[in-house]
């Protein structure tokens, strides 16, 4: 039983491993839609984050241009003895997430609101002033695009939800082989929650870039089965972007 099941009563399409589908189709071009409210939370996740990873430099990757939401990415410079770097998204709680009727009462709430995180290493070509150079983009690109999707859609992401770059899995990058993500985190502790003032919940998930054959698996056998894979080959959080396929004997293809 996959960790929608505990979640969702009827469901439309659905893997073999438990997990639901949802297909999106392209969207409507509806011009640029200038954000409502921006910053709502930024003050209290720079807090958190600063607590989680004191006596770093900091710097934030304004979005110039933004269309729905306003997504920042902060980045957090390694210190002796943490060779990586911290990034994060502000913005993306700015709006609540379209948590489906299915969903259990008790459990809607605390799905609504979320961020993004993911760490990078110390050699990353990050500077502290400028853009990035287009080598070094492409993580920050992915989670502006991820913290952005939601919304786009209509939809909501939560534990173990994959999001595939096209229906053949594109690389994320010239220079990568991954096709797609998962996200991981949320739940208890400090890098999967933050208790906001209000009382309200907001998750922290980290999207890891993934292979094709590593979605497929999870479609197949269900998240649990997926993060126990990730556990027994100990996958690193630290992103290694040539890293090896851990599900690469998976020949099945079911999300088609």
């Amino acid at each position: 039983m996959g960790f929608l099941d505990k979640l969702f009563g009827k469901k439309q399409e659905v893997s073999p491993g438990g997990s639901t589908i949802y297909r999106y189709g392209e969207l409507e071009d509806k011009g640029l839609r200038i954000p409502e409210h921006t910053g709502i939370y930024i003050e209290q996740v720079e807090k958190h984050f600063a607590s989680l990873f004191p006596d770093r430099e900091t710097r934030v990757l304004h979005e110039i241009v933004s269309d729905l939401v306003h997504i920042d990415v902060h980045v957090m410079w390694p210190k002796e003895g943490q060779d990586f770097f911290v990034l994060y998204t502000t913005g993306m709680s700015d709006l609540s997430m379209t948590i489906p009727d299915e969903v259990k009462p008790e459990h809607r709430k605390k799905l609504e609101l979320a961020e993004l995180y993911m760490f990078l290493p110390g050699d990353w070509p990050l500077s502290k002033e400028g853009m990035p150079p287009k080598e070094a983009y492409w993580p920050i690109g992915m989670l502006k695009f991820v913290a952005r999707f939601p919304h786009e859609y209509k939809t909501w992401l939560g534990w173990g939800h994959t999001i595939p770059n096209g229906p053949k899995y594109a690389p994320l990058d010239d220079s990568v082989g991954f096709g797609a993500v998962v996200l991981v985190g949320g739940g208890d502790g400090p890098l999967g929650h933050i208790d906001l003032d209000d009382g309200k919940h907001l998750n922290l998930y980290s999207p890891i870039p993934a292979y094709q054959e590593e979605v497929e698996y999870k479609l197949k056998y269900g998240m649990e089965a997926l993060d126990a894979v990730f556990q027994e080959k100990k996958l690193e959080m630290i992103l290694n972007p040539q890293r090896p396929n851990l599900c690469a004997d998976f020949k099945e293809v079911l999300d088609s």
